[in-house]
C-alpha cells in the first residue's frame, strides 16, 4: 500500500469511529510533512492573465442593519472569453466600524437561490468580517453544450479575479486578508481561484472535488443528470463515451491546479456519502493539494445541511487563525 494511502487510512478509521459514535463529524489535521505548494508555472500565469478591473461601479443599498450595510455592486467585466458583454454582480456586506476589515469572498452553489450563501455571509459579518457574495453564472451556462463548458469555467476565474480587484479598490477592506468560502460548485470555483490568484489568503472548501469530467458524467445533481441523459440519448453515447469526450475538452479543472494551492491555508469539508460531488473525488483533490486540514461529515451532499452551523463556526475559527492579526 502506498505510504500516503496508508497514512490516510490510519487517520480515517478513527474519524469514522468518531462519526459512528453519534457525533456526526470528525476532523483531521493538516499533513505535518507538507512542504508547501508548487510554484505556478509562467505558462499558466500567462494563460490566466487579464485586464484588471479598476472601476467605476454601480452600487445601491439593499439593506441597512445595525452592524452592516448590504450593497449591490455591479460592473462590466474587463475580460470576456464568452460571447457578448457580461456584468459582475456582488452582494457586499459592508461591516460598519473603523479600520480595515478582512473580507470573505462567498461563492454560490450551481443553482437555486443564494439563501445558504447569504446565511454564511451574514454569519461572517456578525463575527468581524465583511463579505462579498459573487453571483453565479446561469446554471445552463455550465451544463448545456460540451463545447462551452471549459470556457465557462475559465470565465469564472476571470470574473472572480475581478471581484478581488474590486476588493482592492475599497479603502475599508484589507486586501491582505481575503478569504474564500464555497460549498459544492462554490468550492470548486474556490479551488480554482485559490490556485490561480495569490491574493487569496485563506480558503474554506466544502464538498469540493476534482476531475470535472468525472463529476459531470456521474454526479446525481438533478439538473446535471437531466441534461446528461438528454445529451446521451441525442448523441447515442455511453457514460464512458461522455467522460472521454469531456476529458478531451476540459482543461480548467481544480485537479490540474491543486498542487499550486497552499494547503496550509485551506480547510476542506468532505461528506463521506456524497454522490453529487463524490467523496472519492473530494479525496483525490485533497491528496493532490497536499492533505490540508479536513472535516469529515457523516452525511451525503444534501444532508450536510444538518451541519451548517458547525461549518460556519469551524470556517470562522479557521479564518481567525489563518489571517494575521491587526
Amino acid at each position: 500500500m502506498a505510504a500516503n494511502a496508508k497514512g490516510f487510512l490510519d487517520r480515517f478509521f478513527p474519524l469514522l469511529a468518531f462519526c459512528l459514535a453519534g457525533i456526526g463529524c470528525g476532523q483531521d489535521g493538516a499533513d505535518p510533512t507538507y512542504s508547501g505548494p508548487k510554484t505556478l508555472p509562467e505558462e499558466l500565469k500567462a494563460a490566466y492573465s487579464y485586464t484588471r478591473f479598476t472601476g467605476p461601479v454601480t452600487e445601491r443599498i439593499l439593506k441597512e442593519r445595525a452592524t452592516y450595510t448590504k450593497w449591490q455592486i455591479s460592473f462590466p467585466s474587463t475580460h470576456n472569453i464568452l460571447p457578448g458583454q457580461r456584468d459582475i454582480l456582488i452582494d457586499y456586506y459592508d461591516l460598519k466600524g473603523d479600520g480595515k476589515k478582512p473580507v470573505i469572498l462567498v461563492l454560490p452553489i450551481l443553482g437555486g437561490s443564494n439563501d445558504v450563501e447569504d446565511s454564511f455571509a451574514r454569519y461572517f459579518v456578525q463575527h468581524g468580517f465583511s463579505a462579498a457574495l459573487v453571483h453565479r453564472q446561469e446554471k445552463k451556462d455550465l451544463v448545456d453544450g460540451l463545447e462551452s463548458i471549459d470556457a465557462n469555467l475559465c470565465q469564472i476565474i476571470f470574473d472572480h479575479r475581478q471581484a478581488i480587484d474590486w476588493i482592492e479598490t475599497r479603502d475599508e477592506l484589507d486586501a491582505s486578508r481575503i478569504g474564500v468560502f464555497g460549498i459544492s460548485m462554490g468550492a470548486i470555483k474556490g479551488a480554482l481561484i485559490s490556485a490561480l490568484d495569490e491574493r487569496v489568503g485563506a480558503s474554506v472548501l466544502a464538498l469540493a472535488g476534482g476531475n470535472i469530467p468525472y463529476l459531470l458524467t456521474y454526479s446525481d445533481e438533478p439538473g446535471i443528470a437531466r441534461r446528461r441523459a438528454e445529451y446521451l440519448s441525442e448523441n447515442q453515447l455511453t457514460l464512458a463515451d461522455l467522460q472521454a469526450e469531456l476529458t478531451r475538452k476540459i482543461t480548467c479543472d481544480p485537479i490540474h491546479f491543486a498542487e499550486y494551492i497552499d494547503a496550509g491555508k485551506v480547510l476542506m469539508v468532505l461528506a463521506l456519502f456524497d454522490q453529487t460531488v463524490p467523496f472519492e473525488k473530494g479525496r483525490e483533490l485533497q491528496v493532490k493539494m497536499g492533505d490540508p486540514e479536513t472535516i469529515y461529515l457523516f452525511s451525503g451532499h444534501y444532508t450536510s445541511i444538518l451541519f451548517k452551523n458547525y461549518i460556519k463556526y469551524k470556517a470562522r475559527k479557521f479564518y481567525e487563525r489563518t489571517f494575521p492579526k491587526r
